[in-house]
């Protein structure tokens, strides 16, 4: 990983740059891994319902998209740097969720 950090927050907080390869799903140990958490966290989020896994048949298997890596660590930003709780990062994901449905939808209306 490299030493990029963002200027104000110590290194240790800031968050790295994180190029993952498109199209590839990490397992539970490699996307904690790479978000930088512990399997517990990544387990709470899921919990919390501020992240989603996708479960391949035929066990079950956990699986994270690097979309989900950059959320998880965006999480982990927001409570460590900003100090909030589960809660209120919950519904600060779901209005950013909200504003981009918004956007979208009003690109579509715009084109005709």
């Amino acid at each position: 990983m490299s030493n990029h950090s963002v200027s104000g927050c110590p290194p240790s907080l800031a968050l790295e740059l994180f190029q993952p390869k498109p199209n590839i799903f990490y397992g539970l140990d490699a996307a904690a891994h790479l978000a930088g958490v512990s399997r517990r966290s990544l387990l709470l989020y899921c919990r919390a319902g501020l992240i989603r896994p996708l479960f391949q048949p035929p066990y079950g298997v956990m699986e994270f998209t690097e979309e989900t890596i950059y959320i998880v660590r965006r999480i982990e930003r927001l409570r460590m740097v900003h100090r909030l709780d589960m809660t209120i990062i919950k519904t600060l994901l779901d209005l950013l969720d909200e504003v981009e449905r918004l956007r979208t939808e009003l690109r579509f209306l715009r084109a005709f």
